[in-house]
């Protein structure tokens, strides 16, 4: 049998050996954290109403990036036999204004979020529009300016076309991006 003194301590070292058990085992893992919402793309694709829109203001605006590759530029200009050069150039450019003016023009106003759009739009119409009075002033005088004025006025119209910026960057439109991918006249255009 056992002692008095064994069973005197045999419990309480029962009861801690227990305890002590407990504190060497791993603690419960925490809960994992709330599943944030995620950002998933439309299951339906863009908005159809601004595909539309896109597709017109890519219509107006798609040959004002590239004209101005086709135009004659200041070296291609060195005499009054030239001119002519010049002059065409110089009227191609006046003809895709009046034609992406016409079609910014025509545009409807786009609906929040993304109406934003319409800045965009009215910013590009603006450009065009005093782009077009300069090219109609040049257009005008080409014919008493002589050859330093119509490489001039070529410089000048290059340099207002390559230098421009958009009053609004398409990918600040929610929504315009995703719009413009999903729209076939928008693939020259960013």
């Amino acid at each position: 049998m056992m002692s008095q003194t064994a069973a005197r301590f045999g419990v309480p070292v029962a009861v801690a050996g227990f305890l002590l058990a407990g504190c060497g085992a791993n603690p419960p893992e925490p809960a994992p954290p709330p599943l944030q919402p995620s950002v998933a793309p439309s299951p339906t694709g863009p908005d159809p109403a601004l595909v539309s829109w896109a597709g017109g203001y890519c219509g107006a605006v798609k040959d004002m990036r590239l004209i101005v590759y086709g135009l004659a530029k200041s070296y291609d200009i060195e005499t009054k036999a030239d001119l002519p050069k010049a002059a065409a150039s110089l009227e191609k450019l006046d003809t895709a204004l009046t034609a992406a003016s016409a079609g910014l023009e025509k545009l409807p106003q786009v609906a929040p979020p993304a109406q934003e759009a319409n800045t965009l739009a009215s910013g590009e119409l603006a450009f065009y529009r005093k782009l077009q009075g300069k090219v109609t002033e040049y257009r005008t005088l080409l014919p008493r300016g002589g050859v330093e004025y119509a490489k001039a006025a070529l410089n000048l119209s290059g340099a207002d076309l390559v230098t421009h910026v958009p009053a609004v960057e398409t990918g600040k439109v929610p929504g315009l991006d995703q719009a413009m991918k999903a729209n076939k006249a928008c693939e020259l255009v960013g």
